[in-house]
């Protein structure tokens, strides 16, 4: 996996980010980085099904797989890349924490879902407040495609903050995220979105590193599920993200 030591984000990136609340970077990843990313995730889920305790949903036409930075050291290496780091930065100030780090399968067969916020927006009452309270990068590891389940997303609907998405409801200006494996979408947590329907023969992968501000509950406990292993090996950047950051740190002598 290659690894870059700092990434700054161009005046363009930065305008489309915070005009339509998502942007896409194509060829992120090399092809091998791609492959390898994929080969494992996959490797992962079908042990999860073959162990009967994998995550599916859309009636058995789709599947997660959770905790990725606790199932290869290749994931541990993928979360932290300065190019999605300086994303999120951007968007949520130095003390970012991960939320999750999943694999996302939609497989053939599965239905659209509707649009939705993630959690916490989902919970939060309205209206929200305007700065973004958490931020998603979605990998591409197949090309995302008008027929393989290639997720939609509402342009600017981050900036509706008295609103939520409806069940059931179709939006005119929704555009679907089209783009070639090796891509990463960056997308501002407010954005309402939704997976597509795979119409297709094959699954359409792709990985989601789901960060938060560090005064929120992220989505799974990383100081509880990741193994001692991965945490004694874990850089101060991998720390952080996990929650072994400044807020854990021991409180100074003499302060309560």
């Amino acid at each position: 996996m290659t690894i870059q030591t700092e990434y700054t984000l161009t005046e363009a990136e930065i305008q489309e980010l915070d005009e339509k609340g998502f942007v896409l970077l194509e060829n992120m990843l090399t092809s091998d980085e791609t492959d390898a990313l994929r080969e494992r995730a996959m490797a992962v889920a079908d042990a999860e099904r073959a162990a009967d305790n994998g995550f599916v949903y859309i009636d058995g036409h789709a599947q997660r797989v959770w905790n990725l930075v606790n199932k290869g050291e290749i994931f541990e290496q993928a979360i932290q890349r300065p190019e999605i780091l300086g994303f999120m930065r951007h968007l949520l100030g130095d003390t970012v924490t991960l939320s999750s780090f999943t694999v996302n399968i939609i497989s053939p067969g599965a239905d659209a879902t509707d649009y939705h916020l993630d959690r916490p927006l989902s919970d939060v009452p309205v209206p929200r407040a305007s700065w973004p309270f958490s931020a998603n990068s979605m990998w591409f590891l197949d090309d995302f495609t008008a027929t393989n389940g290639a997720t939609w997303v509402v342009p600017g609907s981050h900036k509706r903050l008295v609103d939520v998405p409806d069940a059931g409801v179709e939006y005119d200006d929704a555009v679907q995220a089209l783009g070639p494996r090796g891509s990463v979408m960056i997308m501002n947590g407010s954005i309402w979105h939704r997976s597509g329907a795979n119409t297709s023969a094959g699954d359409r992968v792709a990985l989601l590193g789901f960060f938060c501000r560090a005064f929120l509950k992220p989505q799974q406990d990383h100081l509880r599920l990741v193994g001692e292993e991965v945490v004694a090996r874990a850089t101060p950047t991998l720390r952080q993200l996990l929650g072994h950051g400044p807020l854990s740190a021991t409180a100074p002598k003499g302060t309560t």
